[in-house]
């Protein structure tokens, strides 16, 4: 039986590696990924092509390599060597048939793809040692970084929020399908960045890094037997589609993280403890996606009700799935702490009037209130996706928030102030951000109304659009149509 290629021979020494303490050592764990990949890229051509298209890739590989030597030397002398190599590449790429250079393409394709996840994969490594690393001064260009020069400049720790009151980012997603991978490669690129970060965990054993060489192998043998790109056209709801996988994937999580890093900057660098909650929304989404009808003629009303509903689904999607793993982790009971009279009366109220996402609630503890209470937001929730015109629905975001922060506010004043800064308040900052659509459409997000003003007047009011009627759109106006956010 072999060794694992990421076999951890010592395991202090590959922690040194990963910490940064050694300059020497800092770029080595790139090294060995690129080398790992790339030998396990070769196993599988080998597998999946033969040894000779792998003699081909490798031929070129090598000759690549002293090329770019015999480039950076830029030794004069060396010129006819390097003409030499590069004929030497062409005489073997000319000598294919379509079909074999279209597979050395790919291997190719690949390899780069495999070394741009390790190097990804480095620079987390980086950021992760640097954060280490606290006494030494912060990067340029972080967040840390920029705190400390304003603090040096005078700046107080009060006018610093003030200024963050007054920006706001907005990264937008365009409509256009400028992502030529298909959706399935990306995904066999995430998994293989997992696996190549679980690889970082230690202690490693030998076991655990057999089982990750073993996933990273049967994606590049996945991505190898896959079409790169697609073999039609992408329609509008495929390029919704493309855009809205980014949400789950890695917005939502990732939203109330940056707070979290940007309190802890800001704690670090005034002396002075702060909270994420404490600091405004600097962040919102924006989107094209399903109502840029700017020369494409693809883009109708209907896809852009459909571009709407899809996002506001994905979104409650998220909200449901975090509702029930609330459920799961609140548990205090009236028996060995209180709650807040109005979360009580709110629970009372609900329980009068509507249903519970608890299929059983009559078996739920009358003592568990925060459950029992997130039962019925757990409801009111599925309806507005569901059916938004349904009694009890949530109309909006913000209704769903005040019932959140009725669960939050009844924690902080009964010595669960720790369950809500871990529980409820990363919710309450994703839903202040992404409300019920994901993104606010920005303005310019319904380009070419102008041009057809009856058809494309079905671009009404965001409060149409998005909250209790999502599909209730007008489908013509008495004048032309140039949308703009309120």
């Amino acid at each position: 039986m072999t060794s694992p290629i990421w076999r951890t021979e010592a395991q202090t020494e590959r922690l040194r590696e990963l910490t940064g303490e050694d300059p020497t050592l800092r770029d080595a764990p790139l090294r060995r990924d690129v080398r790992s990949l790339g030998t396990l890229l070769g196993n599988v051509i080998r597998e999946q092509a033969g040894d000779e298209l792998f003699g081909a890739v490798e031929t070129l590989r090598q000759l690549a390599i002293q090329h770019r030597g015999e480039t950076l030397e830029g030794d004069s002398a060396s010129i006819p060597d390097v003409h030499e190599l590069i004929d030497r590449a062409e005489r073997i790429v000319e000598g294919m048939r379509i079909a074999e250079a279209y597979r050395l393409t790919k291997a190719f394709s690949i390899y780069f793809e495999l070394t741009n996840l390790a190097e990804t994969a480095h620079r987390k490594r980086r950021r992760r040692a640097a954060q280490l690393h606290i006494g030494q001064p912060p990067q340029p260009g972080t967040l840390r970084g920029t705190l400390q020069r304003l603090r040096e400049a005078g700046v107080e720790r009060t006018r610093v929020l003030e200024y963050l009151r007054r920006i706001e980012v907005v990264p937008v997603f365009t409509a256009h399908p400028t992502e030529v991978s298909r959706r399935t490669v990306l995904f066999k690129r995430r998994r293989i960045a997992e696996a190549l970060e679980r690889l970082d965990q230690l202690p490693l054993t030998d076991a655990e890094a057999t089982a990750q060489e073993i996933a990273i192998t049967a994606e590049i043998t996945a991505l190898w037997q896959t079409d790169e790109v697609r073999r039609k056209r992408p329609s509008v709801r495929d390029e919704i589609q493309m855009g809205l996988d980014y949400y789950p994937q890695v917005l939502v999580g990732t939203v109330p993280g940056l707070y979290t890093e940007m309190a802890a900057a800001l704690g670090f660098t005034y002396e002075e403890e702060s909270f994420a909650r404490e600091l405004p929304r600097v962040v919102r989404f924006g989107s094209w996606i399903g109502g840029d009808r700017d020369g494409n003629p693809y883009v109708t009303p209907e896809v852009t009700r459909s571009a709407l509903q899809l996002a506001r689904e994905t979104i409650l999607d998220e909200y449901v799935r975090t509702l029930e793993a609330l459920v799961e982790r609140l548990s205090p009971s009236t028996l060995q702490v209180g709650v807040s009279p109005e979360l009580q009366r709110a629970l009372d109220r609900y329980t009068e009037t509507m249903a519970s996402l608890d299929p059983h609630p009559e078996r739920r503890s009358s003592t568990e209130v925060y459950r029992r209470f997130l039962g019925y937001v757990g409801w009111r929730l599925r309806s507005a996706r569901d059916d938004p015109a349904r009694p009890g629905a949530y109309p909006d975001a913000q209704a769903f928030a005040e019932d959140l922060r009725r669960v939050r506010e009844s924690l902080s004043a009964n010595r669960g102030e720790r369950l809500a800064r871990l529980l409820l308040d990363p919710l309450l900052r994703q839903v202040e951000t992404l409300d019920f659509t994901c993104t606010h459409w920005t303005s310019g997000s319904m380009r070419g109304c102008t041009s057809v003003p009856a058809r494309s007047c079905s671009a009404a009011t965001p409060r149409t659009l998005c909250l209790r009627h999502p599909l209730k759109i007008p489908r013509s106006c008495s004048k032309p149509c140039v949308w703009w956010p309120n």
